[in-house]
């Protein structure tokens, strides 16, 4: 039981010193920090293989290298392993969730703003009717002053 706590700090280490490593970098070096915290537990895995393998066992314990190996070492780290492996998949979905839902406000966040647009181009076109309208007024009164002035020259 110690053992697969032991493999389980030994992943959370891993897995925050990836995320310690993207934050330092410009852009994300590791990009699946699930995966890459494993290395680090196969490391000392493999490293603790090692010592059981090449040192003789306690002279007190009842057990075989092979039992040692198994239940210290094979075990743990296929928990972590599949423990990590599940993470990944979870969050995968929740990424899946987050992108439809940012879709989504997307949408819905363009509605107004298209609204806006549209009102602004309403608003532009009434400006220019009643621009035109206005220079129609002054060009017949204009009209309209040019030939009163012009009948009262002839008269």
């Amino acid at each position: 039981m110690g053992a697969i706590f032991f493999y389980i700090f030994i992943y959370f280490i891993g897995y925050y010193a990836s995320n310690v490593l993207n934050m330092l970098t410009v852009r994300p070096f590791i990009t699946n920090r699930y995966i890459a915290a494993l290395l680090p537990v196969y490391g000392v895995a493999l490293t603790h293989a090692y010592v059981i393998v090449s040192s003789p066992p306690p002279q007190s314990a009842d057990m075989t290298v092979e039992y040692a190996l198994l239940m210290f070492i094979a075990l743990p780290v296929v928990v972590v392993t599949l423990g990590a492996v599940y993470f990944m998949w979870n969050s995968k979905g929740k990424q899946d969730d987050n992108a439809d839902a940012d879709e989504n406000a997307f949408d819905d966040a363009s509605t107004p703003s298209e609204t806006i647009h549209n009102e602004f181009i309403n608003q532009e076109a009434e400006i220019q009717s009643e621009a035109d309208s206005v220079t129609e007024e002054k060009e017949t009164h204009h009209r309209n002053a040019e030939h009163g002035t012009n009948r009262n020259e002839k008269i």
